[in-house]
């Protein structure tokens, strides 16, 4: 993986996927930094790294780093300087967040193996305390009005307890590790973190060097790379992990020697295909006499169940679910356990303590997708009760009178976000009103039969709305959205003009020239 040191700018306007796609163009120019390293001070650096900070956007691989930095700590083969290490994430902090605990019990109750470690050890041992995915937390962390605590054995809430242990108060000689997405990163006051880093994920060589070691098949490999290639969208995405495997999977169920019709080019097209791959295996491995290419009502309730979950805890910013929250959407966690352990690569289970489990999906563009395809079949269901609160339009305006106006209502309530955390959801609601990306998911979306002129609608709509008040950002992802309805060509001018270029014309040339290969 690649880690830099320092921290992207404008990391709290854009979307991750943008975010990606501005760090690409960087990456040769930074100093990349191990993360065995990262409490190593530099040569010119004085300053003692007490806190670090390490951000990056989600399946980029900063729980993959922190569990290299622990196994080669356990190993013997880096900071052997450490005594103690010991990882507490968010997502298990979460359980305990009405609880009352000293430090010292909250280890315990962590880390049952550690019960004979009394109070004055943790003082004198050199300690390194990892908190993993502040993005997940559910804790609301104060640093300007918490009380102090500087006594392991003192009784407080956890987040107090966090707060001082970043700022020094409490076990002042212990190491500090968080790593978060950019969005919640913020969290932290840069006075209280002596270095930042950020996870980037793969290189384009660690990219093709992932699909040659997963395919043994030297002519299947070069296909899946090039395609990917040719895909300048599709190439940065592949910086995350994840998204690698999941291009992977994919182009390998579509590369067969009889394979009919067009590889995926838009996200939308992508992630319709990886829904159907990953039903089909689990037909496969547990269908018996069902036929693999349908989907059963069984199926697609499950599916749209997932759909509502993600699509609710999207608007509120949860990537992390409990049983309580799949109650609410009507899953039955027993259902859902047997349903993440056959199709894992879509949503997985993690056995945390106290025999409670967390939820989540494997990627958060996954659970944008399914929030994206929930919503567009509440639109084709005519289901007014969602969409309307979703919304939130005025009595004089009805969403499901068109297919224009529903995207058009659903790009306003994008645009209303100031962090842009809708904007790969709002591409994929455009991506699925092209029947061609209907007909992928087989029945699971109601067809609905889109005229040209309809079309040519959407795309006056997302040209009209691209006006002074926008921000290039959001400009970019109107652009986006235009892709995923496969409308290059509304973007070119019919001949050549010395009228001024549009923004959104603007906007794309500047893009298109952000992401080129000069």
């Amino acid at each position: 993986l690649y880690i830099t040191e320092g921290q992207s700018e404008e990391v709290n306007t854009q979307h991750e996927v943008r975010q990606l796609e501005r760090t690409s163009k960087k990456s040769l120019q930074d100093t990349p930094i191990r993360c065995q390293d990262i409490f190593k001070a530099f040569s010119e650096q004085q300053k003692k790294i007490r806190v670090v900070l390490t951000n990056g956007v989600a399946g980029v691989g900063k729980t993959f780093s922190v569990q290299k930095f622990s196994l080669d700590w356990a190993e013997g083969l880096e900071n052997q300087d450490l005594s103690l290490v010991l990882l507490l994430s968010f997502r298990e902090l979460n359980l305990v967040i009405d609880e009352q605990l000293s430090l010292l019990t909250l280890l315990h109750v962590f880390h049952p193996t550690f019960q004979k470690i009394r109070a004055e050890d943790l003082t004198v041992c050199k300690l390194l305390l990892i908190f993993d995915g502040l993005d997940e937390s559910r804790l609301s962390l104060d640093f300007s009005n918490e009380q102090v605590i500087s006594d392991v054995t003192q009784v407080s809430s956890v987040k107090v307890l966090l707060v001082n242990l970043i700022q020094g108060n409490l076990l002042p000689s212990a190491l500090i590790w968080i790593t978060s997405r950019p969005a919640a990163a913020n969290q932290v006051p840069p006075s209280c973190v002596d270095r930042m880093t950020e996870v980037r994920g793969f290189t384009d060589s660690q990219k093709e060097e992932y699909i040659r070691r997963r395919f043994r098949d030297e002519d299947l490999s070069k296909r899946i790379i090039s395609h990917i290639k040719a895909s300048r969208s599709l190439h940065i995405m592949c910086q995350i992990p994840v998204f690698c495997w999941i291009s992977a999977t994919v182009l390998e169920d579509m590369l067969t020697p009889d394979q009919r019709g067009e590889l995926p080019t838009t996200l939308t097209d992508l992630y319709s295909h990886f829904l159907m791959v990953q039903t089909k295996r689990k037909k496969q491995k547990y269908g018996r006499h069902q036929r693999a290419e349908e989907l059963t009502e069984a199926d697609k309730e499950g599916l749209l169940k997932l759909g509502q979950l993600a699509f609710e805890h999207l608007e509120k910013g949860n990537i992390m679910f409990y049983p309580e929250d799949l109650e609410r959407c009507g899953l039955d966690a027993s259902e859902v356990s047997v349903f993440s352990g056959v199709c894992t690569e879509i949503f997985r289970r993690e056995s945390v303590i106290f025999q409670k489990s967390v939820y989540c999906f494997v990627h958060l563009s996954i659970q944008e997708f399914l929030a994206a395809l929930y919503l567009f079949h509440c639109f084709t269901k005519k289901n007014k009760e969602v969409i309307e609160s979703s919304l939130k339009l005025s009595q004089n305006h009805d969403p499901l009178q068109s297919v224009d106006f529903f995207l058009r209502s659903v790009m306003v309530k994008s645009l209303r976000s100031k962090n842009g955390h809708l904007d790969l959801f709002v591409r994929f609601v455009h991506g699925l009103s092209l029947e061609s990306n209907q007909r992928i998911l087989r029945g699971l979306l109601k067809q609905t039969v889109n005229h040209p002129e309809t079309i040519q609608k959407v795309i006056k709509n997302l040209k009209e709305m691209n006006s002074d008040g926008i921000s290039p950002d959001r400009s970019i992802n109107i652009f986006h959205c235009l892709m995923e309805m496969r409308s290059k060509q509304s973007l070119r001018s019919k001949k050549k003009s010395k009228k001024k270029l549009s923004k959104i014309h603007c906007s794309a040339l500047a893009y298109l020239l952000q992401m080129s290969e000069v």
